[in-house]
């Protein structure tokens, strides 16, 4: 069978008729040729017939009583009937039994071509026709799904989302924006929802206008007054989408109060901080080198009042010198606990093991100090690095009642990682940190995000501490 060429079936049982079929179209067709309908289901089912043509009185079963009966099945297959009989009855069943052309007999090659060629060029049309129907509906159904996905995901996102247009109104909103907005009316419609954020937070809808306007930012930040008169901050993200032709803001929103919050307590921490450093510093000068500075312009002045004979210059020149070693080593100390020379000179691990055996003596506490790093890095991780552990160090001896501090030093593709931990009493970090009592945590959070790093704590009662902080040292 020639697969190029379109396919016929012919049925009739006169079997000249069969072979003047076959001679006169076997060249443009693949033509098979039935002598009755018998054996028609089982040709219709192993091959694309496009077109039957078939007689109408036959003794076995009818042509039309045959299209009948394959009609459920076969609904695309053009069907020509032709008969030696021209009744007004024949016609109606012929139309009954979806018959696409009647054709009297005797049949005319010409005749019986244009109508063959015409019923495959209606065949394919037909098949043309359902591929795209059923191209059409997968679409339509992909689009149903992207749709009922789109609005599952809008409605059950945790954060809040909403459309508005560009006359002012919001369109759509998912449960989680009427949660941020406070919005507690069971009534819930759009109108409701438009009146209520329009009189009690109309940046909602401003905002994500100016945003459209100046299309170079997407996020804004912004503080309201709840309606129970408590500060919030929001962050709201906008993009325009087109929808029918017309122009929408899609924006999410977040409630960032918590984050806002958080971020002021470690500005407010470092500040602390610095203002500790600096009155610890004022202190030293004060207390201890200030002392030994008016003691020294004693002596000078001493020397300076009397002659050359005194019996106790000497005496007074001495202890002028042993009062300048002191200041000098005061000095020095001051400026160690600034900026550490054995930090600069020698780096990080050698720095912490340094401070470790000036403290480990008087605290009680073993120290074990484990490093595969041993690299210099950039000078400002460092000093981040070497002010954090030591918080971690100060904080485990103050206030854990540890016998054991473990320091470990970890390398792996330019990721450094410092694992502090002791076998203390431990605390409750999420209560220390809510209630602002963990001063120091904050001032070493503060310090592992400046230098772009990460800082994780792990304790719990009874059972200790795990300081974590990863740093890439490549950056």
């Amino acid at each position: 069978m020639d697969l190029n060429k379109n396919t016929v079936l012919f049925i009739d049982d006169d079997y000249l008729n069969l072979s003047l079929f076959e001679i006169a179209f076997k060249a443009n067709y693949n033509v098979i040729v039935l002598p009755s309908t018998r054996d028609a289901i089982s040709i219709l089912e192993n091959n694309k017939v496009k077109v039957i043509v078939a007689d109408h009185k036959m003794p076995e079963e009818t042509g039309i009583d045959f299209f009948r009966r394959i009609n459920p099945s076969y609904p695309d297959i053009i069907k020509i009937i032709f008969t030696a009989y021209s009744s007004e009855q024949v016609a109606l069943e012929a139309i009954e039994a979806d018959v696409d052309k009647f054709i009297l007999k005797p049949w005319k090659e010409k005749e019986l071509r244009d109508s063959i060629d015409s019923g495959i060029r209606e065949f394919d049309l037909r098949q043309k026709n359902k591929d795209l129907i059923d191209e059409l509906q997968k679409t339509c159904k992909k689009l149903t799904d992207n749709e009922n996905k789109f609005h599952v995901i809008f409605s059950n996102s945790n954060d809040g989302k909403y459309i508005i247009d560009l006359d002012n109104n919001i369109v759509e909103y998912n449960p989680a924006f009427l949660s941020i907005i406070g919005f507690n009316n069971q009534l819930v419609d759009s109108g409701a929802v438009n009146s209520f954020v329009k009189s009690q937070y109309p940046v909602l809808i401003s905002k994500p206008l100016e945003i459209y306007k100046n299309s170079k930012e997407t996020i804004a930040t912004f503080e309201i007054t709840s309606i129970s008169n408590e500060k919030r901050y929001l962050e709201v993200n906008s993009n325009k989408i087109s929808l029918n032709e017309s122009v929408y803001i899609v924006s999410i929103i977040r409630d960032i109060t918590e984050r806002k919050t958080f971020e002021k307590r470690i500005v407010e921490t470092i500040i602390k901080t610095q203002e500790e450093d600096q009155n610890r510093y004022a202190r030293e000068l004060h207390d201890g080198l200030g002392p030994l500075l008016s003691t020294l312009k004693m002596h000078l002045e001493w020397l300076e009042s009397v002659d050359d004979t005194s019996e106790n210059k000497e005496k007074v020149i001495k202890h002028a010198i042993f009062t300048l070693d002191l200041a000098i080593k005061n000095v020095k100390e001051i400026a160690n606990n600034l900026s550490p020379h054995i930090l600069q000179r020698f780096g990080l691990i050698e720095a912490i093991t340094s401070y470790v055996d000036r403290i480990k003596d008087t605290c009680g506490i073993e120290f074990y100090i484990q490093s595969e790093f041993n690299q210099r890095i950039k000078s400002e991780i460092e000093h981040v690095l070497y002010r954090s552990i030591l918080e971690c160090i100060n904080n485990s001896v103050k206030h854990s009642q540890a016998k054991k501090i473990i320091i470990k030093f970890k390398i792996h593709s330019g990721l450094l990682t410092v694992e502090c931990s002791d076998d203390g009493k431990g605390f409750d970090v999420d209560y220390e940190m809510s209630a602002g009592r963990g001063m120091g945590l904050f001032n070493i959070l503060s310090r592992i995000e400046h230098i772009n790093g990460n800082f994780s704590i792990s304790s719990k009662r009874d059972f200790g501490t795990c300081i974590n902080i990863k740093v890439n040292v490549m950056q």
